[in-house]
């Protein structure tokens, strides 16, 4: 699981530290991240002492996110470098398959904070620009006191299983055509084992029991906290797929 950065530290209190040149920097533009290109064809997170030319100006206007085995992480919403000397704008699944490991959590964890930032440059009730927070990770509306926090959406993603088989699907209309297994969104006002039972319904038109919870992963691609079950067939094993989400779902 990409939250799994083995002995590395990952910091999140929240703070508003000093950047250094050792500190990374993350400039984002249009859901892309610019990333230096590393021989191996890999790519790798700028420090601030990458860009010697406005390192101070961007320090000033720099907002601290986290922090991995005491090295900060920061965000700016300009910069001048762009895509030259061995830099590139990269969408997000880049991050898939960056490396070490703990790198590729902390820029996909950096794109989650940056699209939650964007969406809230305005406050939702009456429409006035926010303010960072001074007191915790949040944006405040200086006019009406409007605080918004990170977007996490709660999620279920289950395993279902008949003795030996496994329940399988596959999406309809995404880019992902591999199989996987059934997942969706918790609603208001329901609780997360009733998401279990509703979305397995919902897609497979089957019923569950004897549910276990396994673990959870935070799922920063979609802003997701997926909490994992596995629960077993409950009655008949006949699928009735829901076509507007699934191209399949079958046992493995």
């Amino acid at each position: 699981m990409i939250q799994d950065i083995g002995e590395h530290r990952f910091d999140l209190s929240f703070r508003q530290p000093e950047a250094r040149d050792e500190d990374y920097v993350l400039y984002m533009k249009s859901n892309k991240t610019l990333l230096r290109k590393a021989e191996d064809g890999n790519y790798e997170i700028p420090r601030f002492s990458d860009f010697p030319m406005e390192k101070v100006r961007l320090k000033m206007k720099a907002y601290y996110l986290f922090a991995i085995d005491g090295t900060g992480y920061y965000y700016v919403r300009e910069m001048l470098q762009g895509e030259e000397d061995g830099y590139e704008f990269c969408p997000t699944p880049v991050f898939r398959k960056m490396t070490p490991m703990y790198q590729a959590f902390a820029g996909i964890t950096a794109t989650q904070l940056h699209r939650w930032k964007e969406s809230r440059r305005f406050c939702g009730r009456c429409g006035h620009e926010t303010e960072d927070s001074k007191t915790e990770r949040a944006v405040v509306c200086p006019f009406c006191g409007q605080t918004e926090y990170p977007k996490i959406c709660p999620a279920v993603i289950v395993a279902v299983h008949d003795g030996d088989r496994l329940l399988l699907t596959r999406y309809r209309g995404r880019p992902f055509k591999k199989y996987a297994l059934i997942a969706g969104f918790n609603e208001i006002g329901e609780s997360i084992e009733d998401t279990v039972h509703r979305e397995v319904m919902e897609e497979a038109g089957l019923r569950v029991k004897n549910l276990r919870f396994y673990k959870s992963q935070p799922w920063v691609f979609t802003d997701t906290l997926l909490m994992g079950f596995v629960c077993e067939l409950d009655g008949s094993d006949r699928i009735t797929v829901q076509e507007s989400e699934l191209a399949e779902a079958s046992w493995h």
